[in-house]
């Protein structure tokens, strides 16, 4: 894939988001998505589309034909340490509290179930060992994302540790990826016979409608005002998310590759983990759970924006080093 190449794949996954985004903003210039249709959209996507869409990722991954323990490990850890490095920082810097789930969450959550495993497939020309991630990176930032909202949310109340844990064994996103793991770790068939396919069916078909639903969500939620005052914690998430995580994890990566038996297609794929934009999930959360969602929107926004270049980069990298 030469440069040019990796630029069209790049722009081709990312634009369809920005014009879902721009359609959600004209119609609601045109008065057809007021604030009460846009959360009813928001508990549609959170509550039915996303765990139908995790649901099925979980369901036809084949965990133990790509089971790789060490790239399980470093993905899952990397996340993890990305996560509690940026909370830290925001605990430091970010005066408004308010805005530090919102803030955290884009900075290290990436929309890897969706984008993710579409630029691994257009790279290598199958998921391979990006499906297997997904097992473990999914299930981690749903955890680590509802811990964070709960306890940094705007009406945080005593007992927040508790109300995590009871918000984190009820999240329909993670009661999606759990109903799904047992067809992938006993290659169930997902009603695959002629009788019961309309089943799988139905589900695809709500799972299908997890990204349009949010995207034109977060174009109706866009504010310009809001966007612009945000613009700083907007920028600074995507660096960490788009720059310095990739930078650090997958350079680590790199000097380890002995040590940890990674080739360069395992590279590729901590790559993309951890150099995807914000995911789309991350709005609906903060949306859902109170936390600051402009925010969230503008992350999601800058982040899908700057990916083009960064992710663009990023495979040029790889296919002249030989690594791919």
């Amino acid at each position: 894939m030469n440069t040019f190449s990796a630029f069209v794949f790049s722009a081709n996954s990312v634009l369809p988001v920005f014009m879902l985004i721009a359609a959600g903003w004209l119609i609601r210039r045109q008065g057809m998505l007021p604030p009460s249709v846009v959360g009813a959209i928001n508990s549609i996507a959170f509550n039915v589309a996303f765990p139908a869409l995790l649901f099925r990722e979980m369901a036809q991954a084949s965990i133990a034909q790509v089971f790789h323990p060490a790239l399980v490990i470093y993905g899952v850890g990397g996340t993890i340490l990305t996560f509690a490095l940026t909370w830290l920082g925001a605990e430091i810097f970010i005066k408004d509290k308010s805005s530090i789930g919102a803030f955290v969450q884009g900075s290290f959550r990436g929309n890897y179930a969706i984008m993710g495993l579409a630029f691994i497939t257009g790279i290598l020309g199958h998921a391979g060992k990006g499906i297997l991630l997904t097992a473990f990176v999914i299930p981690a930032y749903n955890i680590l994302s509802v811990a964070l909202l709960t306890l940094r949310s705007r009406h945080v109340q005593s007992g927040s540790v508790h109300k995590a844990v009871v918000s984190i064994a009820r999240n329909p996103l993670i009661i999606g990826i759990l109903l799904g793991l047992p067809f992938s770790l006993f290659q169930i068939p997902l009603f695959t016979s002629t009788s019961a396919k309309f089943v799988d069916t139905g589900i695809k078909y709500l799972s299908e409608l997890a990204t349009p639903l949010a995207m034109l969500s977060i174009g109706a939620s866009i504010s310009a005002g809001s966007t612009l005052k945000r613009l700083p914690k907007m920028l600074a998430a995507a660096a960490i998310k788009l720059v310095a995580g990739p930078l650090a994890l997958v350079g680590a990566a790199y000097l380890l590759r002995s040590t940890l038996s990674f080739n360069g297609e395992d590279l590729l794929v901590l790559f993309v983990l951890f150099g995807v934009p914000t995911a789309v999930a991350s709005y609906i959360m903060a949306s859902k759970m109170d936390a600051d969602a402009d925010l969230a929107a503008g992350i999601l926004l800058v982040t899908s924006l700057l990916s083009v270049f960064t992710i663009t980069l990023g495979v040029y990298l790889f296919k002249v080093s030989g690594l791919i």
